[in-house]
C-alpha cells in the first residue's frame, strides 16, 4: 500500500484494522455464539455463566480507539453526490442502493493505482475508498457481503487533521445490534465485526483456535513492535 495512504490511515486511528491479519470466517463457531447471545443482557449464557465481548476486547484485539468522539452524524444526504465528492466515484441505482455502495467498485478504484503527482484531492479520495473498503472487510461487515453503508464518510471528510473518533465504540454498538438481530427466529444472516467474535473466542477459549506451530523468537529478526493481538 502507498505510504501516502498509510499515512493517512494511521492518522485517521485505523492502523490497528490495517495490521489486522485477515482470516476465513469460522460461520460453525460464529453460529454456535450466536445461539447462546441473549439480547437483554447483551452477553453470551454458556454452561460455566455468561460473558460477552468488551470494548478493552476490541482495543487490545483489533487495536482501534475506544476513546475519542462519538460517532454520530446524518443520513439525510444526498448520497451520490458524496460518492462522487469524496470518493470520485460516479454512481447509479445499481453501484449504490439507497446508502450502501458496491465494495467492487471501491475495489476497483483501489487497484488503479495512485499516480506519483496525485494532487491532495485525489490522494484523499482514494484514501476514502480504502478505508471504507477497510471498515467492510473488518468491523462493519454488511449481511449481503458486497456492499458497505457510505455513512462512514462524514467522519473521513478531514483527512488533513482528521477528528479522533472511537472507532472501537462504533464497532461493539454495531457487533451487538447484529447479535441481537441475528437470534431473531427468521434471522439466516449476520453483519457486524465477526472476525472479532472468531478472535474473541479464540482467546477466551484457546481450545478452540487452531493450532499453529510458531517459529522461535528471533527467527526472523527483532520482534514486531506493539500491535494488536489478532497479529499474534
Amino acid at each position: 500500500m502507498d505510504d501516502r495512504i498509510v499515512d493517512i490511515v494511521k492518522r485517521v486511528g485505523l492502523e490497528g484494522l490495517y495490521r489486522t491479519p485477515c482470516r476465513e470466517i469460522d460461520n460453525n463457531l460464529i453460529t454456535a455464539f450466536v445461539e447462546q447471545w441473549r439480547p437483554e443482557t447483551h452477553t453470551f449464557h454458556l454452561p460455566h455463566g455468561e460473558t460477552t465481548i468488551t470494548l478493552q476486547d476490541v482495543e487490545v484485539l483489533l487495536g482501534i480507539p475506544i476513546d475519542g468522539e462519538a460517532i454520530v452524524g446524518t443520513t439525510d444526504l444526498t448520497w451520490k453526490d458524496e460518492c462522487q465528492s469524496l470518493l470520485g466515484i460516479a454512481t447509479n441505482d445499481t453501484t449504490l442502493k439507497g446508502q450502501r455502495i458496491q465494495i467492487k467498485k471501491l475495489l476497483e478504484k483501489i487497484d488503479e493505482g495512485l499516480p506519483d503527482d496525485a494532487t491532495e484531492v485525489v490522494v484523499h479520495q482514494y484514501a476514502r475508498c480504502y478505508i471504507l473498503a477497510l471498515l467492510a472487510d473488518t468491523i462493519f461487515a454488511d449481511k449481503s457481503g458486497d456492499r458497505v453503508h457510505t455513512m462512514w464518510l462524514q467522519m473521513l471528510r478531514d483527512l488533513r487533521n482528521p477528528p479522533q473518533y472511537s472507532w472501537g465504540s462504533a464497532c461493539l454498538a454495531w457487533l451487538y445490534r447484529e447479535l441481537c438481530r441475528a437470534t431473531d427466529r427468521g434471522a439466516s444472516q449476520i453483519g457486524g465485526a465477526l472476525l472479532l467474535v472468531q478472535y474473541w473466542a479464540w482467546v477466551r477459549f484457546p481450545f478452540l483456535c487452531p493450532r499453529m506451530d510458531l517459529p522461535p523468537d528471533g527467527a526472523y529478526g527483532p520482534p514486531f513492535a506493539p500491535s494488536p493481538l489478532s497479529i499474534k
